[in-house]
């Protein structure tokens, strides 16, 4: 069956708009992660010897808030799975590279699929509850 003239047009936007909305949510994750935990390297070394770090509670409370945002505002713009897809790359991406750099044990890529696990259903589930509070569902 042809597409008619109006379908084409409308079916480009969608996409421009979803992709516009993928690379904005997926440069504003980077800002994000640098803003609250890319520039902090240094492990705290407690009385007993052992290492913490190098995030403070506060730093991943920072990110995850940021994160929560970015995917409100991937929901808000009608792509929720596209925006809480690159968020959730994106900040997989960032935290594995710094990650990988910094760990003699390889015991960083089951950090990089815990951190897209609970990015994706974090984004995924704020994203998806805000596109539908914006279309008035309940």
């Amino acid at each position: 069956m042809p597409e008619d003239r109006e379908t084409v047009p409308a079916r480009r936007t969608g996409l421009a708009s979803a992709a516009g909305t993928a690379g904005l949510l997926a440069v504003a994750t980077l800002a994000n992660y640098l803003a609250w935990l890319g520039w902090d390297r240094q492990k705290d070394v407690l009385p007993d010897g052992s290492t913490t770090g190098p995030y403070q509670p506060w730093q991943v409370a920072g990110v995850a808030l940021g994160l929560g945002v970015l995917a409100a505002v991937a929901g808000w713009r009608r792509h929720p799975a596209i925006g809480a897809a690159a968020v959730s790359l994106t900040m997989t991406v960032c935290w594995s590279v710094a990650a990988a750099t910094s760990d003699d044990s390889g015991l960083w890529a089951v950090g990089a699929l815990l951190v897209l696990a609970g990015t994706s259903l974090g984004t995924g589930a704020v994203a998806a509850l805000t596109a539908r509070f914006r279309r008035g569902g309940h």
